[in-house]
Order: C-alpha cells, then sequence, then structure tokens
C-alpha cells in the first residue's frame, strides 16, 4: 500500500473517490504504517482480514449478541469472594486475537507497567523495590470494570483508526453482560461519539472490558498510562520508586524515616491521584510498610538484592503437588475447597509458572512433580 500514489488508490481501491478524499486515504493508511499497525478501513474490511463473519460482528457491536458472546462463569478466590469470568466464543475470540496481537501488543505501554507485556514480569517488577526501607501499596478495586468503551475508543482513535472504526473496536473488545451486583460499572449514557447516519449503532450502555477476553489486559495497561504517567511523576518528585502490575499498585522509598504527617500526606496523594483518574481503590489491601518490617511485592520477598520466593509459598506448592499425586486430583481439590478438580488443575499450573519467572531450578523440580498427576477430567477435556 505505501507504494500506491493517490491516483492508483482513487483508481484501484475506491474508483469511485475523487483526488482529496484518495489522498486523505493514503495519509490515513502511512500513518498507520508508520507506527506499525494493520491498515482496517471498515468492519467489512476486519471480517476479511479476520475471517469472521461481518454480521456477526455487527450484530456485537449493536450490543445484540452479549448472551451468545461470552459464558459467564465464577471462580472462588483464595481470599474471600468471587471472580468473574467472561468465556469467550471462537469466532469472536479470533477477532479479539488479530486486535491482541496485530494492534495492541505494537503500543508500548508505559515503562512503569510490568503486565501483560513481552520481556516484563512479576520478578523485574518486584526487583524494582529490592532493599527498599518503605513500601506504599494499593490494588485497584474491579480494575477491568472501571474502565469502559469511551476509555478503549479513546485508545483507537489517538493511535490513528477512525472516528467509526475506533467505536466498533471498542464495542468488540467490551461486554455489558456483567453479574447484577457489577452493573453499577455500566455507564447509562453513551454520548461521547456522534453517529450521525449509524443509528442502528446507538446504545445507551458503554460497556466495559469481560475478563477472560484476549484484548483485556493489554487494554487495560494502556488505558491506565495516565495514571502510571501521573504517579511516576509524584514518585520522582518525592523520592520514591513507582510500579504498576495490573491492578497492584507500588511505591517504595529508601529513606530512613517519615514522620506520621509525611506518610499521611504521601497516602493522601497518591489516593487522591488514582481517584482522579476514574480508578478505584480497595482500602482492604492498602498498606504502609515500614523498616524492620517483612516486605513483599507481588508475592515475592523484596528485602535482599534479588527477589526471592518466601519458604511457606515453596512449601506450600510442593505439599499441594504432592498431595496430589498421592491422593488424587479430585480428593485434593476437594480438601482445598475448589469447585471443580479442572480449577484446581489451572492454579496449580498459575503457581508454576509464577516459580518459574523467578526461580528455574525449583520450578525443574515442581515440574516433574506436576507432569505425575493424574487428571482425568483434564483428559477428558
Amino acid at each position: 500500500m505505501e507504494t500506491w500514489s493517490v491516483h492508483q488508490l482513487s483508481k484501484y481501491a475506491y474508483p469511485k473517490l475523487g483526488e482529496i478524499a484518495a489522498q486523505n486515504l493514503l495519509k490515513y493508511c502511512q500513518n498507520l504504517q508508520n507506527k506499525n499497525l494493520p491498515v482496517i478501513f471498515t468492519l467489512r474490511h476486519l471480517s476479511k482480514i479476520t475471517h469472521t463473519d461481518y454480521l456477526m460482528l455487527r450484530k456485537t457491536i449493536m450490543r445484540r449478541r452479549e448472551l451468545a458472546n461470552y459464558r459467564m462463569f465464577s471462580i472462588r478466590k483464595r481470599s474471600g469472594g468471587w471472580r468473574y469470568i467472561h468465556q469467550v466464543t471462537k469466532e469472536l475470540f479470533q477477532v479479539q486475537q488479530f486486535i491482541n496481537t496485530k494492534i495492541l501488543q505494537k503500543i508500548q505501554p508505559h515503562p512503569a507497567s510490568f503486565a501483560f507485556y513481552t520481556n516484563r514480569g512479576i520478578k523485574a517488577c518486584a526487583s524494582k523495590h529490592c532493599g527498599a526501607r518503605w513500601l506504599f501499596q494499593y490494588d485497584l478495586k474491579d480494575f477491568f470494570y472501571t474502565i469502559n468503551e469511551k476509555n478503549i475508543y479513546d485508545i483507537f482513535y489517538k493511535h490513528g483508526y477512525r472516528s467509526l472504526l475506533a467505536f466498533e473496536l471498542a464495542r468488540i473488545c467490551t461486554t455489558t453482560c456483567l453479574p447484577k451486583h457489577l452493573l453499577c460499572y455500566i455507564h447509562q449514557q453513551c454520548n461521547y461519539l456522534n453517529l450521525g447516519s449509524y443509528k442502528f449503532y446507538a446504545d445507551n450502555q458503554q460497556g466495559v472490558l469481560p475478563q477472560g477476553a484476549p484484548t483485556s489486559p493489554m487494554l487495560s495497561n494502556l488505558v491506565a498510562f495516565n495514571l502510571d504517567e501521573s504517579l511516576s511523576k509524584f514518585a520522582n518528585e518525592h523520592g520514591l520508586i513507582y510500579t504498576r502490575y495490573a491492578d497492584d499498585i507500588t511505591l517504595s522509598s529508601y529513606k530512613k524515616s517519615y514522620t506520621k504527617n509525611e506518610r499521611f500526606n504521601i497516602h493522601k496523594n497518591i489516593i487522591q491521584i488514582i481517584r482522579q483518574h476514574d480508578f478505584l481503590v480497595n482500602p482492604k489491601k492498602t498498606r504502609i510498610i515500614g523498616p524492620g518490617a517483612r516486605k513483599i511485592v507481588l508475592g515475592l520477598l523484596v528485602d535482599g538484592e534479588v527477589p526471592r520466593i518466601p519458604k511457606e509459598t515453596y512449601k506450600r506448592i510442593e505439599s499441594l503437588l504432592y498431595a496430589s499425586n498421592k491422593y488424587g486430583l479430585l480428593e485434593t481439590a476437594r480438601h482445598e475447597k475448589f469447585d471443580t478438580p479442572y480449577g484446581f488443575y489451572n492454579h496449580l499450573s498459575g503457581l508454576l509458572a509464577f516459580i518459574k519467572d523467578v526461580d528455574n531450578a525449583r520450578w525443574r523440580y515442581l515440574s516433574n512433580l506436576f507432569s505425575n498427576i493424574e487428571n482425568p477430567f483434564y483428559k477428558k477435556i
């Protein structure tokens, strides 16, 4: 496309376009290509690229396929409560996967963000706080659900996609299908875009990020860019180090001591910045940890030169694997109060991935134990 002249574009690609319209179209293409992003002209073009049904995409954008596109189920959290997962149907997943790999992964997140992006991770994030004397830690409540359709539209529009297409991409990546007690996150007005002649898209509800869609993690990173920028600026001004891993925020300091008033002011300003960017703080997971106390970031001890796994974490994982081999996956899952053995199996798999990122030698030993587990439920799948 970049080798085409305006005349060729108007003659072959869009023969009904005039010279000026073709020139604008060419600029649109070149702008996206300069950013290493795929050129997408329309929703129908997107359906061709992803080999998916155009009507399925259009009905998705009209919010007429919410129940057909997602199967929602809940997983009990170890800390209490439930986590709601949206399992995406195969065809929509295919489109979301394309958007994630070809668009979102090409956009650089903030340097202080360490989740959902290549060459970053838990260990790299925790290492930023090694040897710190003070930790200020915060958790963003209902992180994905506080990010709405308008936020997503802004991401696509900002990076060069035309207004209508940015709206359509935002609708593809969001949902209005939530449990009743979370419907408060569905905004009731969709007036951020003048749809003009596209009134069939009009809907008075703004969707939010579904937890389970391949696009949601990276979109949450990109939407939180301004939050990262503000907290990084605050950290630099106050001699702090700032990182964010998904919904986990940590600021650390090597300062020997803070007065009670200084700690309060730092805490108050951090909360204020988070709220200014339309995110919510979970007060139950807010901590200020001072000298002499045990310091853990993302499950890793940061009291030395490098992050390390606490002994109790390693022993717990080893005991779960040992029990699963000795008593069977079904019995161990029941004893650990998991709803399904498949959920427990995935939990073990996640723990091993966590170990691998930090301690490869221990991971090899635990991985052997894991591979010996007989999992009849998994075999049926």
